[in-house]
């Protein structure tokens, strides 16, 4: 008996939008920010989404220099997906949880503020950009971008 029949049969996957879907666990530092762009324009390009990659390395520049300067020192965790025909740039933090209420509302200003450009941005595209606690079991922060595919074409007009 072939051993052959046991094991799946082997599939050759291509890169596509359907596919896309990559997770990336980056040490404390902004000098991880070239890295993440570079790997975000790189992918990108692979799956057919190239249209998409200026506007994806801004937004993650945005995204993990925000994670960075609110969380210096600490991980984070960019998270990529294609899914209902929208990109989803996600960065998850270990920003610590404050217990006073006040400080939590400050800080969180704070932390839109300097989102400013992204959400600009985001907004002229036809996107969406948010911040959010991280959710159970996770603890930190959460930012992230979704994007449409029209969204390369609108950000290459600004």
């Amino acid at each position: 008996m072939s051993n052959s029949a046991l094991c799946p049969p082997e599939t050759s996957a291509v890169p596509t939008p359907a596919n896309f879907n990559y997770s990336l666990g980056l040490p404390g530092g902004p000098y991880c920010i070239s890295t993440a762009r570079n790997l975000v324009r790189t992918v990108l390009c692979e799956h057919d989404l190239g249209d998409l990659a200026e506007v994806g390395v801004l937004a993650t520049s945005e995204l993990l220099g925000n994670a960075y300067a609110f969380t210096p020192g600490h991980e984070a965790h960019l998270s990529m997906r294609w899914r209902f025909g929208v990109l989803r740039l996600t960065v998850f933090d270990e920003h610590p949880a404050h217990e006073a209420a006040g400080i939590f509302a400050v800080c969180r200003e704070r932390r839109r503020e300097a989102l400013s450009l992204l959400d600009a941005v985001t907004d002229a595209c036809g996107g969406i950009c948010g911040l959010a606690e991280a959710d159970a079991p996770l603890y930190g922060s959460r930012v992230w971008v979704v994007l449409p595919r029209e969204a390369g074409a609108l950000y290459a007009r600004l």
